[in-house]
């Protein structure tokens, strides 16, 4: 007999007033500003430095084994762990070179073109692999991590979990190193 996994990943979005005219991705859910108000955007809050930059909640929902392949983001990012545990491999943005990623202009450019999963597989084919540093971070429900402006990530489910996060604003100093990569 076959096995087959059944693997789920499910994304929900609320986006506050975000465009000039309110705006919002299709299908919100502008009740998660209601139930998840440390994510509010106010003045004074140590994970949202820009409130009035803030680009919504999104709060994403997976099983055990999803992966989300290594990326950058331009802009502050602070994540909540509801429940579950997530491992994030970090790396700074000056490891950019090394990271390998999708030229510019590709559908998928702040992305790595190596498959994280299976790197060691790939080292003959992208060498400069090898020469990447990255940090790890166990996430487990109720821990929140603040990922800096371009901060490349890695993320493996441990097991069924659910997480949210928002985003405020750019650290411009690393936006340079971004542009050179």
């Amino acid at each position: 007999t076959s096995h087959t996994s059944t693997h789920w990943y499910f994304r929900l979005i609320g986006c506050g007033e975000t465009g000039p005219n309110g705006e919002c991705d299709a299908g919100s859910s502008e009740w998660l500003f209601d139930e998840l108000t440390f994510f509010q955007p106010r003045p004074n809050l140590l994970y949202l430095r820009e409130p009035h930059m803030q680009r919504g909640i999104h709060c994403r929902f997976g099983m055990e084994g999803v992966t989300i392949a290594n990326h950058f983001d331009q802009s502050r990012n602070a994540i909540a762990l509801l429940g579950g545990e997530r491992r994030y491999i970090l790396s700074h943005p000056k490891h950019c070179p090394n990271l390998v990623l999708y030229p510019k202009g590709h559908p998928s450019a702040r992305h790595s073109a190596i498959d994280w999963s299976k790197a060691h597989e790939q080292l003959d084919e992208y060498p400069e692999f090898a020469d990447a540093y990255s940090n790890e971070v166990l996430l487990q429900a109720g821990d929140v991590l603040y990922l800096p402006t371009n901060w490349f990530h890695y993320i493996v489910n441990l097991g069924v979990n659910y997480q949210c996060n928002t985003r405020s604003g750019t650290f411009q100093e690393s936006m340079d190193t971004i542009r050179r990569c």
